[in-house]
């Protein structure tokens, strides 16, 4: 990792599914508009699809989602994590799952008194995605640099 620098993000809200397409797809939630744009025109359009790595750790009612990819243009790897509760919308995203999923970027904001989504045009295609269990080991240095910084959050991590 010589030649790259590490970002790690953890500012966004968590995750949304929908599978009722061709390919599943999911959705990494914020909560601005202009969050959401600076992370698309500065961070994921640059990634190359076939080299975004998308994994979830499963534990007993968490678990650990890593997204990254890297940029040769800005010659930076960002890595989105987060723990999250299972709900049924992530499982059924694991059952629907079939080689190949949608990455796109929504925004949660409130209108009248209740919440609404607003999802973006913009999609990556992954196909590099790994249903885990905790215990389980990703050879990838970035992945398990990713989990260790999960199981220790209040350890500030210089970058790479």
């Amino acid at each position: 990792m010589a030649d790259s620098k590490i970002d790690w993000f953890e500012d966004f809200l968590g995750l949304g599914y929908h599978v009722f397409d061709i390919r599943p797809t999911i959705y990494l939630i914020f909560d601005g508009k202009r969050k959401l744009a600076n992370i698309w025109n500065k961070i994921i359009k640059y990634w190359p699809d076939d080299e975004i790595k998308m994994r979830f750790f499963e534990g007993d009612e968490n678990y650990e989602f890593v997204l990254c990819g890297k940029s040769r243009i800005l010659l930076t790897t960002t890595v989105f994590l987060k723990s999250l509760k299972i709900s049924d919308h992530y499982r059924q995203f694991m059952e629907e799952y079939n080689g190949s999923a949608s990455l796109q970027l929504a925004v949660y904001f409130p209108k009248d008194k209740k919440y609404e989504l607003e999802i973006f045009k913009f999609k990556k295609k992954v196909t590099d995605v790994k249903f885990l269990k905790n215990q389980d080991v990703d050879e990838d240095f970035i992945i398990s640099q990713a989990r260790q910084k999960l199981k220790n959050p209040e350890k500030k991590d210089t970058q790479s």
